[in-house]
């Protein structure tokens, strides 16, 4: 019986302080400047990802978690009175991980592998996130004098947490940055 209480309590305080970790604001990390070009007879999805608040990232890194940035693009046809066409959809994916003893952060995406250090960490990703392109298909798929609207979603998602954490604990979010989504419309 006094077994079962001190493992009731133990799971009762560790629930508690899993809870209190918050995932950053929205705003901590944000997409910006997003706009849609024609790239070598391709459509190509353009934006920069802004580190704004560096403290949640420095605290989820130094405390060894691994994280996924995702943006998925989605391209449409817009209709009047209608629902929206789909044209395509492409994606952007970027690993960070952290390397705690070292001081050190690695990030990995399709432009390859890179580390920056944690004292100018913010102004590094700044930079290397400053000009991201997302291919989405043949530029012939748009036609003059029609509407379009291009969805993008992004998201910051820990990858390294235990299921035997993970699973019990179902309705705790593990996003530094919850799923945020924003749409631009364009006329060609």
């Amino acid at each position: 019986m006094q077994l079962n209480r001190i493992f009731i309590t133990f799971w009762c305080l560790f629930a508690l302080a899993v809870c209190q970790a918050r995932p950053a604001s929205a705003n901590s990390i944000s997409i910006t400047d997003l706009g849609v070009d024609n790239a070598a007879g391709q459509v190509s999805v353009g934006f920069s990802i802004v580190v704004n608040d560096m403290g949640p990232l420095m605290e989820a890194l130094k405390n060894g978690g691994d994280y996924e940035v995702r943006c998925t693009s989605r391209l449409y046809y817009r209709r009047a009175g209608f629902w929206n066409s789909f044209l395509s959809e492409a994606g952007y994916t970027c690993v960070i991980s952290s390397k705690p003893i070292a001081r050190e952060c690695l990030v990995v995406d399709d432009r390859g592998t890179h580390t920056f250090p944690f004292q100018s960490l913010q102004d590094q990703l700044n930079r290397f996130w400053s000009q991201v392109s997302i291919p989405m298909g043949s530029w012939d798929m748009i036609k003059r004098g029609s509407a379009y609207r291009v969805v993008m979603t992004f998201k910051v998602t820990r990858t390294n947490m235990p299921a035997w954490v993970s699973k019990p604990l179902f309705f705790v979010s593990w996003d530094l940055v919850p799923e945020v989504v924003y749409e631009f419309d364009f006329d060609f």
